[in-house]
């Protein structure tokens, strides 16, 4: 019999709480560093995290079935710790309150822009996450942060340099983050960009994808902080040279995830640099 402490450890880890509270964290500092404070960026930092616990739960609940045929004894719906029904009610209580949420902390037309940021990341977990279209969510939903977090602040336009690098960086990591995985993914009949390009092709446009990024940041950051923006195109340089020099998908990997890492924190506290 499932316990509610084995049913709560089972939703939190079902809900993927790395990237629910990496997300939810790093677009809570960069609403402050652009001007959110605060009862609002409270209000801002919740609407993220239930948006963000939507996706982590629906992830799990769908995937549920390919993770009992693999023996994933690790996920919870496997452990019995949570039933992919219970996961699928909590992911859609999540997503229900978080359509109101968005429009009352951005407003209509912000609050739109996060609500497609979560239509975008169903559509991964429920369609688009084992096609060669795998990119697709990523790119879009990661570009509609920043009108998400402008509009809905000062009912302001983000600049194109910011949407192109959110949506240049995400897809990146979205690679970056195949790789490891890349061999047990085609062994079970997965999809995805990755596996469909292949380990060589998908870590070259990974590599050719973080540069594009790197430059429009480091570019940007030229008018406000030339040596941040050396410092970035610096770590780029190196990471590439190790993750060349040091074969190994692990090593390619790690570099990889530390320029994203790098990236994102550069442009969170752009604006108050």
């Amino acid at each position: 019999m499932t316990t509610p402490l084995r049913r709560l450890r089972g939703f939190a880890l079902a809900c993927h709480a790395a990237p629910t509270i990496g997300v939810t964290g790093v677009m809570t500092v960069f609403a402050w560093s652009l001007g959110w404070s605060g009862a609002s960026l409270a209000l801002l930092a919740v609407t993220i995290l239930v948006g963000q616990l939507s996706v982590g739960w629906s992830n799990d609940a769908y995937d549920s079935g390919l993770d009992a045929r693999s023996a994933r004894a690790a996920k919870p719906t496997v452990a019995g710790d949570v039933s992919p029904r219970a996961l699928w009610l909590a992911a859609f209580i999540a997503l229900a309150a978080a359509i109101p949420l968005s429009v009352l902390v951005a407003g209509l037309l912000g609050g739109a822009f996060h609500l497609l940021a979560l239509a975008m990341a169903w559509l991964y977990n429920l369609r688009l996450s084992r096609t060669a279209w795998s990119w697709l969510p990523y790119a879009v939903a990661f570009a509609a942060a920043p009108p998400f977090l402008t509009l809905g602040l000062d009912d302001r336009w983000p600049p194109l340099w910011m949407i192109a690098a959110f949506a240049l960086i995400a897809v990146s990591a979205h690679l970056a983050n195949a790789l490891p995985d890349l061999a047990a993914d085609r062994d079970a009949g997965l999809g995805g960009l990755a596996v469909h390009l292949g380990e060589r092709t998908s870590t070259r446009l990974c590599w050719l994808l973080l540069t594009l990024g790197t430059g429009v940041v480091a570019a940007a950051m030229a008018e406000r902080s030339l040596l941040v923006s050396v410092a970035l195109i610096a770590v780029l340089i190196g990471a590439a040279l190790v993750g060349r020099r040091l074969a190994g998908r692990a090593t390619a990997f790690n570099a990889l995830l530390a320029v994203v890492a790098l990236d994102v924190i550069a442009i969170a506290i752009l604006p108050v640099l």
